[in-house]
Parts: C-alpha cells; sequence; structure tokens
C-alpha cells in the first residue's frame, strides 16, 4: 500500500530529529502542539532508526517518545512493522506507566492482530491510562479476544476507559452477538450520558428494536438531550420517534449548534411516517 502524498510535508525540509526533539520537549503536556506527523509521513530507516534509538534510552520520556515514533512510521503504509513490533512489545513491561501507555497505544496504530495477546494481559492493570490505551487499541479489531475483552472493559471502574469500550464496541466492529448486544444494554443505564449514547447507537446500527424505548426513556428521563442519542435515532429510524422529535425541534434552544441542529434534523427525516402511495386502480 502506498502511503498518501501531502505537499506540505514533502515541502518540509526539518531534519527528523529537530522534529522528534521539539516533540520530546512537550510529550508530557496535555496542550502541546508539536507532532511527529513529519516523521511518521517519512517513515524511512532514519526515522526508524531514531524510534529504536530513543525506545532504548534510560530516561522514561526518551522511551515514551521512541514508543511513539515507532507506532505510525509509514502512516497506512506501515513501514519497518515488524522491526517496530520487536521493540514495542517488550516495552510492555517496562518500569515507567507512561512508558507502557504510550507502547500500548503504538502497538494499537500498527493494528497488527498477533501484537493482541500481549495487550490483552493489561486490560486490568491497576493505571488507569494504560487500561484506556489497551482500550483504545483494541476498538476496531474483529477478533474474538478483542471483543471479549472490550466488552469486560465496557464495566471498567473509570469512566474514560468505560466510555471508549463503549465507542469501540458499539461502533468500531461489526461484532454482532448476544454478548455485545448484552453489554450495550448494560450501557444504557451507565450515569455518564456519553456513554448511554454510545451503547444507543450501536444497539441501533445492529437493528435492535429495544433501542426504540430506551431512546425513549432516555428523553424522558434526562433534561439534557445528547446528540448521540439523535444519532440512534436517525439508525433505528422508527415512526415511533417522530413526535417527540418535532418536540425537540420547536422547543430546544440550539441556535449556533450546528452539528446538534443537524443531527436532530436527520433525525427528523429518518423517523418521519411514510405516507404509502395508494394505487387507483385498486381503489
Amino acid at each position: 500500500m502506498t502511503k498518501d502524498f501531502n505537499l506540505k510535508h514533502e515541502n518540509n525540509l526539518t531534519p527528523s530529529v529537530e522534529v522528534v526533539e521539539a516533540y520530546r520537549k512537550v510529550v508530557m503536556r496535555d496542550d502541546f502542539e508539536e507532532s511527529l506527523a513529519l516523521v511518521h509521513y517519512r517513515g524511512g530507516e532514519e526515522e526508524f532508526r531514531l524510534g529504536e534509538f530513543y525506545a532504548a534510552s534510560e530516561d522514561p520520556i526518551n522511551r515514551a517518545v521512541g514508543a511513539d515514533i515507532l507506532g505510525q512510521l509509514g502512516w497506512q503504509e506501515r513501514t519497518y512493522l515488524q522491526e517496530s513490533l520487536n521493540i514495542l512489545i517488550p516495552m510492555l513491561d517496562d518500569s515507567d506507566d507512561f512508558v507502557i501507555y504510550c507502547a500500548c497505544c503504538a502497538i494499537g496504530h500498527r493494528s497488527d492482530e498477533e501484537a493482541i495477546s500481549h495487550l490483552i494481559r493489561l486490560a486490568e492493570h491497576e493505571n488507569s491510562q494504560i487500561r484506556y490505551g489497551v482500550t483504545t487499541s483494541l476498538s476496531g479489531l474483529e477478533t474474538e479476544e478483542a471483543i471479549d475483552t472490550l466488552i469486560t472493559l465496557t464495566k471498567d471502574s473509570d469512566r474514560d476507559v468505560r466510555n471508549w469500550a463503549m465507542f469501540g464496541l458499539g461502533t468500531q466492529t461489526e461484532a454482532d452477538t448476544a454478548l455485545v448486544r448484552e453489554a450495550l444494554i448494560v450501557g444504557v443505564s451507565d450515569n455518564d450520558s456519553e456513554i448511554r449514547g454510545e451503547a444507543l447507537v450501536g444497539l441501533a446500527v445492529r437493528k435492535d428494536c429495544r433501542v426504540i424505548e430506551l431512546i425513549l426513556n432516555e428523553w424522558n428521563s434526562f433534561d439534557d438531550i445528547s446528540i448521540l442519542s439523535l444519532e440512534a435515532a436517525e439508525e433505528i429510524s422508527s415512526p415511533r420517534l417522530y413526535s417527540k422529535l418535532v418536540e425537540y425541534s420547536e422547543t430546544l434552544e440550539c441556535v449556533g449548534d450546528v452539528p446538534f441542529e443537524f443531527q436532530l434534523q436527520s433525525a427528523l427525516d429518518a423517523c418521519q411516517p411514510k405516507i404509502e402511495q395508494v394505487n387507483p386502480v385498486d381503489r
């Protein structure tokens, strides 16, 4: 697979080592704007060697940067895939939790099913950030063990872990088993509106008719109407939801919230009762 041509990156002559060093200075902050995208885009031997060098450092911040480099080399072309995994998998046993988290995410970006078992053993790690890394990395994988682990993670004590697990299970995988649906049903009772919404969408895309009553219950039980519940309504396209949607369109104050207004209209269009055409010959 050939990577997409990117003119901006092609014209950027910044040495890869300078990009990495700028990233290394801010990697521990949540609000930084530095990126390794140029390094990943190039994805050649120089970039791989940089990742290898940083990953072998005695400094945990450097090791975390090394994992971040190796995680997306070549983007969809996935250059140095096996060589990177050979370094990343042992990093799951690092002495530093942040390094383990970065290694989890990096392995997830590589999307290699052979590495799944190495991630799954960390699904019950005491550090919620590591469990979050495992969750994001398993989302979208269709193997039975990945799905089973996501189901477990939808019940995690950490809100962010549960939220991503519900998103991954609901819409990032096509798995449709009784266990998957039951996990989504349980998710509808979560105390977090976004998690409930992800569960509703997951049921709706599977055309589980139970979701109609669950959506109505969501709307009747809470003052705030989530955009995800509207997405679920659009997916299930039930006329039973139409009158409530009309009520919302007439009473909700959502001026200026373009995504919400658009989703509300899409749900209205999908749920509007269809008028059957009568053939005059049949009269």
